[in-house]
C-alpha cells in the first residue's frame, strides 16, 4: 500500500512538473510573439477591430447623429496619406440650420464650417485604439460634448483606422493629428478656440500634438487627457490581461528582462517625457475603476507636472538598519507632502470624485488639474460630470 502511494506521489509530482514547464514554455512563446513588431502594431492600435465591419462614414445619421449635423471629410496628411474625419456642429449652430433647411445639402454643410468655427469653440477629438470614429461609445461622447458644452467637434480616424489609408506608426498618427489641426486653422479657427481632447491611446497622440504646437509657438485652448497612460513601456510592464493576469510582470524577475522589453518596443509612446514641452493648461481625468489602464498612470503624470514645485525627492536610505537615515527620509517625505497640500487645491465632489488643481506660475499661470472619478471605468468621457469639469475649466460655460 505504501509503495502504491509513493508511486502515485511521484506520478503526481511529474505531472505537476511537466505542467509548470509547459506553462513556462507557453509564457515564453507568448512574450516572444508580443515582441514581434507586426504583432505589437496590432496590439497597440488594434486598428483592424472595427466590430461591425460595414461602416458607412458618409451616413453618420446611421449611428445616431442628427441629420445634417455632421460633415464627412477626407484630409491629406503631410505625407499625402488620406484620413477620414467627421466635423460635427455644435447643437446651437445645428438647430439654427434646421430652421432653414432640413437636412442641409452637403455643399451647404461644408460652407458652414468656417462660420461654426468662428461662432463656437471646437474640440479636436483623438480617440483610443480599436474601432473607428463611428464606434457607439464615441458617438455618446460626441453628442454629450456638442450638446452640453455647445462645442463643435472634429473626430479623426488615424491612418489604418476606418476609411483612412496606410498603417499606423507613432510618426504617422502624429502627422494625422497635425493635419486635422491645420485644417481647422485653414478654415479660420484660432488656436485659442480649439481644445485638444485625447482618450486612452489618443492621450499620447494629443500630447505629441500639443508638444509639436508648442515648438511652433502655437497654444491651443487646452489639453484634456482621459484615461491616460504615462508611457507605453510602463503600461506594458504592469498590464493585466482580463484585469487580473500580469502578462509581462514576470519579465522583471528575469535578468535584463525589462531592458529586453524596452528594446523590443516598436511604438514608443511616452507622454511622461513630453511634460516639459507642453505649455497649455491640462486636465487629466481618470476613472478609479478603470481596469484597462490603472488610474495610477494619471497620478504619475499629474505629479510630474507638479514636481518642480516640490522639495527634491529623497532617496531611499543606504543603510536600511539605520534609524537616523529612515527618520531623515520620513522628514523629507513629510516636507514634500506639506508643500503639495499648500500648492494643490483639492475639491471633493460628493458622489462623483475628487478634483485636484494647481496654478503653474512658471508657465504663465496655466492650470493643471486631475479629476479622479469613482465610476466611469475606461470610457470616462461619457460622464456628464467629466464634461462639466471640462466646460468649467476651459470656459465653455
Amino acid at each position: 500500500m505504501a509503495k502504491k502511494q509513493s508511486f502515485l506521489k511521484r506520478g503526481l509530482s511529474k505531472v505537476i512538473g511537466l505542467g509548470l514547464i509547459g506553462l513556462g514554455l507557453s509564457y515564453v512563446a507568448v512574450v516572444s510573439v508580443v515582441m514581434i513588431p507586426m504583432v505589437q502594431t496590432y496590439i497597440t492600435y488594434a486598428h483592424h477591430l472595427e466590430y461591425f465591419g460595414f461602416n458607412k462614414f458618409d451616413r453618420p445619421e446611421n449611428y445616431g447623429l442628427a441629420p445634417g449635423k455632421t460633415v464627412n471629410l477626407k484630409l491629406s496628411s503631410s505625407d499625402n496619406t488620406s484620413i477620414g474625419t467627421w466635423f460635427i456642429f455644435a447643437d446651437s449652430i445645428h438647430r439654427k440650420s434646421v430652421l432653414h433647411s432640413h437636412p442641409a445639402p452637403e455643399e451647404n454643410q461644408l460652407a458652414r464650417i468656417p462660420h461654426a468655427l468662428k461662432t463656437r469653440p471646437t474640440i479636436l477629438f483623438l480617440h483610443g485604439n480599436s474601432g473607428t470614429r463611428a464606434l457607439l461609445e464615441r458617438i455618446t461622447v460626441y453628442t454629450g460634448l456638442t450638446a452640453r458644452l455647445d462645442a463643435n467637434l472634429f473626430a479623426v480616424d488615424y491612418r489604418g483606422f476606418g476609411d483612412s489609408d496606410g498603417q499606423p506608426t507613432v510618426e504617422g498618427v502624429t502627422m494625422d493629428a497635425r493635419a486635422a489641426w491645420d485644417y481647422l486653422m485653414l478654415q479660420g479657427s484660432k488656436p485659442q478656440d480649439v481644445l485638444i481632447v485625447g482618450h486612452s491611446l489618443g492621450t499620447a497622440i494629443a500630447s505629441l500634438l500639443a508638444a509639436d504646437l508648442a515648438r511652433d509657438g502655437s497654444e491651443p485652448k487646452g489639453l484634456v487627457l482621459m484615461s491616460a497612460f504615462s508611457s507605453l513601456r510602463r503600461l506594458m510592464e504592469h498590464y493585466y490581461l482580463f484585469g487580473f493576469i500580469p502578462l509581462l510582470q514576470p519579465l522583471s524577475y528575469i535578468p535584463h528582462g525589462p531592458r529586453l522589453l524596452s528594446w523590443s518596443l516598436t511604438h514608443r509612446f511616452d507622454t511622461l517625457t513630453l511634460v516639459p514641452e507642453v505649455k497649455t493648461s491640462v486636465l487629466i481625468a481618470h476613472g478609479m475603476d478603470d481596469w484597462t489602464i490603472p488610474h495610477t498612470h494619471s497620478t504619475i503624470l499629474f505629479d510630474t507636472f507638479l514636481e518642480s514645485y516640490l522639495p527634491s525627492a529623497p532617496g531611499l536610505p543606504m543603510n536600511p538598519m539605520s534609524n537616523y537615515n529612515w527618520d531623515d527620509y520620513a522628514v523629507q517625505q513629510d516636507k514634500r507632502a506639506e508643500r503639495r497640500r499648500k500648492i494643490v487645491q483639492t475639491t471633493v465632489i460628493d458622489g462623483f470624485g475628487t478634483l485636484e488643481e494647481f496654478v503653474d506660475a512658471k508657465k504663465e499661470g496655466r492650470r493643471i488639474a486631475m479629476l479622479k472619478t469613482s465610476a466611469g471605468a475606461h470610457d470616462i468621457g461619457r460622464l456628464e460630470g467629466v464634461q462639466d469639469v471640462i466646460g468649467m475649466m476651459f470656459g465653455f460655460y
